[in-house]
């Protein structure tokens, strides 16, 4: 009699076990899609895989800007990478580089006068990640990625997609990231090892683009 009583919890027990692990499965809840558990997920977070010292090529658009912009990750020193950054004007023509440093917060720090026009470009397009996404964030279709600021709307990221998504280089399995403001929507895509965002597509409250970039080549 005491083994029946004693049975009965553990079934209950084990079967809680295996509604809780197929629950991320079913349709609708954050993981479903890449059959995986939301606590086990991999995180991204802006800066992720720059050790191995990547080369990330951006096609960049922004106002009357056309310019390519190529950023190879090189040492890290105490809280700064050291960057080398190379672009080509495709609009005049003009090619300039330098060796620079990210700060912390993925500044630039030490841009002389024939770069800056260019760096700010990047600040306000590839870089202006930094101002919406902070700290780590789950790889999970569905999950939330906190709220972003655009004048008097407080939109909410979130995870939309996990696909193949062609690049001129190649396919990469990215991760796209959006946010609505009525009928606008803000679309960004990562990929995981890569510290920055692989593309974007940036609209005004207006309806107009505002940025767009995309890699073009990845080392």
């Amino acid at each position: 009699m005491a083994r029946k009583i004693l049975f009965i919890p553990l079934g209950i027990m084990l079967g809680a076990a295996a509604i809780g692990l197929a629950f991320p499965f079913l349709n609708g809840v954050p993981g479903s899609e890449q059959n995986v558990l939301p606590r086990f997920a991999h995180q991204w977070h802006l800066g992720k895989g720059a050790e191995e010292k990547p080369t990330l090529q951006y096609l960049v658009n922004y106002q009357d800007y056309d310019l390519l912009a190529k950023l190879q990750f090189l040492e890290q020193t105490g809280d700064t990478q050291q960057v080398r950054l190379i672009i080509d004007d495709k609009k005049t023509g003009q090619h300039v580089e330098q060796q620079l440093e990210l700060g912390q917060a993925y500044v630039f720090i030490g841009a002389n006068e024939e770069i800056k026009p260019y760096v700010h470009v990047l600040d306000k397009t590839v870089f202006s990640v930094r101002d919406t996404i902070t700290g780590s964030k789950y790889l999970v279709v569905g999950a939330e990625w906190g709220v972003t600021f655009v004048g008097k709307f407080t939109p909410k990221l979130k995870l939309m997609e996990y696909s193949d998504t062609q690049f001129e280089f190649g396919t990469l399995k990215t991760f796209l990231v959006s946010y609505k403001i009525n009928d606008i929507e803000n679309k960004l895509w990562v990929a995981e090892n890569t510290p920055l965002p692989v593309k974007a597509q940036y609209y005004t409250i207006d309806g107009n683009l505002d940025y767009s970039y995309e890699l073009v080549a990845l080392e």
